[in-house]
């Protein structure tokens, strides 16, 4: 099988297994099949996919090509928002409230740089070495208009607070 793309992560283990993600092609899932609680307990792999991964991998490794051997195939929910951008930051609303969530399957090779940003944040007040305005958490909040008693959603008061 030739793969149609060669988007793949791979993270050697200690333990000699290797790791290998971000093979993509889920299904898009509707705001209300996660309401109702879709692949919170079964999350099947797609078989195509699986083989497009093994056929990237061994486009990479020889060794793999020759003598590697699948030991077992997973599938998960990736948290991904809509701009597909990351939540970085302060959350609005609530002292002392920051959250570093959403990276899709990138998390693992980005958090040491996002680690290091959400510790200058969290420990000296701002972060500076990266520019985190694009991560903003509030970014989809609309209106961002805030203030008066009780939690807000936008602007939009969902109840009281105590």
């Amino acid at each position: 099988i030739t793969p149609t793309f060669l988007t793949v992560e791979v993270y050697p283990r200690p333990d000699g297994t290797i790791y290998i993600c971000g093979i993509g092609g889920s299904d898009y899932i509707t705001t209300s099949e996660l309401q109702s609680s879709a692949f919170l307990t079964n999350c099947p792999p797609k078989p195509d996919r699986i083989d497009a991964a093994k056929s990237a991998f061994q486009l990479m490794s020889a060794t793999y090509a020759t003598q590697g051997e699948l030991s077992h195939a997973q599938a998960c929910m990736r948290p991904c928002p809509p701009d597909a951008l990351p939540y970085m930051g302060r959350v609005p609303g609530y002292r002392g409230g920051y959250i570093n969530a959403g990276h899709n399957c990138w998390g693992i090779a980005w958090a040491p740089a996002c680690g290091m940003a959400m510790a200058e944040l969290v420990l000296e007040g701002e972060c500076r070495c990266l520019d985190l305005r694009p991560f903003d958490p509030a970014r989809f909040t609309v209106g961002k208009g805030r203030g008066g008693r009780g939690r807000k959603k936008g602007s939009v008061s969902v109840g009281e607070q105590w």
